[in-house]
């Protein structure tokens, strides 16, 4: 399992962004992680009430698309 971090700043409405942990991003505060599976599903984590990841349904809807080193797409399923 691989931690992804979304990066809102290249994401548009039909296509999402996620870069690895670890990968040099601007400051943010409460970005949203995916933990993907090598079977391609994920659960999403928002941050909570105190600032600590919670599952969230917000992707729902959502399918990785594509899978690179450093870039992870997802894209609302058909």
């Amino acid at each position: 399992m691989r931690r992804w971090l979304q990066a809102p700043e290249e994401s548009s409405d039909d296509e999402l962004v996620f870069r690895p942990e670890g990968h040099p991003l601007p400051p943010a505060r409460g970005r949203v992680l995916l933990d993907v599976a090598e079977d391609g599903s994920f659960t999403a984590l928002a941050p909570g009430p105190v600032d600590a990841p919670v599952p969230t349904s917000q992707f729902d809807g959502w399918t990785v698309a594509s899978v690179e080193p450093d870039r992870l797409t997802l894209r609302k399923a058909p």
